[in-house]
């Protein structure tokens, strides 16, 4: 005689599977709520008063925003607005400054570092290069402006080898490669331990194969360490290219986007446009057209690395 399976068993656990799942639904509830309030919500205002012409001296009302609305023509006033268009010129000089020369200065001390033999050494240079990140970046700023001063500390070392330095902060010519200096040294912190972490999951035994075939030094990176940690320098290169397109707080304390405004970059003429121009409406489509932009380069960054970025790890 054949006893039939109860179905308790199955109940039960549809029970549990079911108080499990809304046991996860309450812990994710107050992320959820502080994501709508804090992030999905600003998003959408600022969506809709990059629509007005709103200047930030009223109080924000859907009274005023139906008064106040002008559609699509702050948008148009930016395709013509003569002061956008250097404002890019100026963060686009910027990142090919920085971006490049940061990725390689990285990858650089980074290849170093995993170089050397002494563990405490590796240690000790992996959190020097770091400490900069850790600090105050308005604090790094100052610091940078009194070294970049024509008396600074980098014009003195250049005069060591008979180099006259220019006035880096107050040239309209060498501001931007001066930021771009600092954002170096700023930035290659996080590349530095990015790109650490990659050289050291590159397996030893593709080097001894490559040695067999009478590939050492600088032919094995080429071959080897290049392809094998071309995902992390893709990471890095997405993460410079953002960052460097939104700098902001480098440039507004150590120049203020002069001298004139030939350190102005998009992100700090947005700051303006709102804070001292009092046109919130006219920066909130600024900062929309920057985003369109970031979202963008992205994609196209992401549609790209495919011709040249190796996943095969195996």
């Amino acid at each position: 005689m054949l006893i039939q399976p109860t179905r308790k068993p199955k109940e039960k656990l549809s029970n549990l599977r079911q108080q499990e799942a809304l046991l996860a639904y309450l812990l994710i509830l107050p992320s959820t709520i502080g994501i709508l309030v804090f992030a999905v919500f600003p998003i959408l205002a600022s969506m809709g008063i990059s629509m007005t012409s709103w200047g930030g001296l009223t109080q924000p009302s859907l009274e005023n925003f139906r008064s106040q609305f002008n559609g699509i023509e702050n948008y148009q006033t930016a395709l013509s607005d003569d002061r956008v268009v250097r404002s890019i010129q100026h963060t686009l000089t910027y990142v090919l400054l920085s971006v490049p020369i940061g990725i390689a200065v990285s990858l650089a001390i980074a290849t170093l570092i995993h170089n050397l033999k002494a563990g405490w050494l590796r240690t000790f240079f992996r959190t020097t290069y770091y400490l900069p990140m850790v600090t105050i970046g308005v604090a790094v700023a100052l610091l940078w402006q009194l070294l970049l001063n024509p008396q600074g500390l980098i014009n003195l070392m250049l005069s060591w080898f008979g180099i006259k330095g220019p006035a880096w902060l107050a040239s309209p010519e060498w501001v931007l490669p001066a930021i771009a200096l600092f954002s170096v040294w700023q930035g290659s912190g996080t590349s530095v331990i990015l790109f650490l972490t990659a050289l050291s999951n590159v397996r030893k035994e593709l080097y001894e194969a490559a040695q067999l075939d009478g590939a050492t030094g600088w032919n094995a990176f080429l071959k080897i360490t290049l392809p094998m940690i071309s995902p992390t320098i893709f990471l890095v290169m997405v993460l410079s290219l953002i960052s460097s397109i939104q700098v902001f707080d480098a440039v507004l304390v150590m120049t203020n986007g002069g001298p004139g405004d030939s350190s102005t970059t998009i992100a700090v003429y947005i700051y303006k446009t709102a804070f001292q121009y009092f046109k919130y409406g006219y920066s909130a489509a600024l900062a929309w057209i920057l985003a369109i932009f970031l979202i963008v380069l992205t994609l196209i960054q992401w549609r790209v690395q495919r011709q040249w970025v190796n996943y095969d790890q195996q």
